[in-house]
């Protein structure tokens, strides 16, 4: 039980650095954090748990799944917010005779 509860652990306090580094240039300072930081926290987990040296392996394949998926999740936020809608692009609006984006038909 102990070592589930440090999985969940694990999981829960990287997930948020992960969904943060999706919105870091890569190879940057806060991408560096965003994944480094997190790893004191799971050591003293671990060690908290009075977890032997053989489930080290369990709580690093629970930190990159949590990364992986953090990051997944974060750059998928990121396209489904960004994407513009058709009829608010720059064309479209020129087209429909909108005069700078107010709404206002004519020249």
């Amino acid at each position: 039980m102990r070592l589930l509860e440090v999985l969940v652990i694990v999981f829960v306090v990287t997930l948020p650095f992960s969904f943060w580094r999706a919105y870091t240039r890569r190879f940057s300072v806060p991408w560096f954090l965003a994944i480094h930081l997190p790893v004191p926290l799971v050591f003293l987990a671990r060690l908290g748990a009075h977890l032997p040296y053989t489930f080290i392996p369990f709580t690093c394949a629970t930190f990159f799944a949590a990364q992986f998926l953090g990051s997944f999740a974060g750059r998928w936020w990121i396209r489904r917010r960004v994407r513009p809608t058709p009829a608010s692009t720059p064309c479209r609006m020129k087209k429909q005779g909108i005069h700078e984006g107010l709404g206002v038909s004519g020249a």
